[in-house]
């Protein structure tokens, strides 16, 4: 985690699941690391950690199962579109316009 980042650590840390079930390595049905576990080892709060997965559940990634943990849903693994929104996200998120990526996106086209 990049604690002196401008980008909050919760979203550090959904960022990097989001990323992990994006590459595979967390597939449908795989559990994800326990909240206090993600907390110990990244050094925050686990209010933190609860938040980042709150963010994932309420994106459709992931799925809480009361008492046992959080799950990649079985919707988890992103279609074309939703990749597509989660990496535009991301760019907003690095501070880009709109308007930018519009202009990058028309001087790609033209090559």
């Amino acid at each position: 985690m990049e604690f002196d980042s401008s980008k909050p650590i919760f979203n550090q840390i959904a960022d990097y699941f989001k990323r992990l079930i994006e590459l595979g390595v967390y597939k449908s049905n795989d559990p994800l690391p326990s909240v206090r576990d993600v907390a110990l080892s990244e050094k925050v709060n686990p209010n933190t950690v609860q938040k980042s997965y709150q963010l994932l559940v309420d994106q459709g990634l992931v799925v809480s199962i009361p008492k046992k943990g959080y799950f990649v849903s079985k919707s988890g693994l992103l279609d074309r579109n939703s990749l597509l929104k989660s990496k535009l996200e991301a760019i907003l998120n690095e501070g880009f316009s709109k308007e930018e990526i519009i202009n990058y996106l028309n001087k790609e086209e033209s090559k």
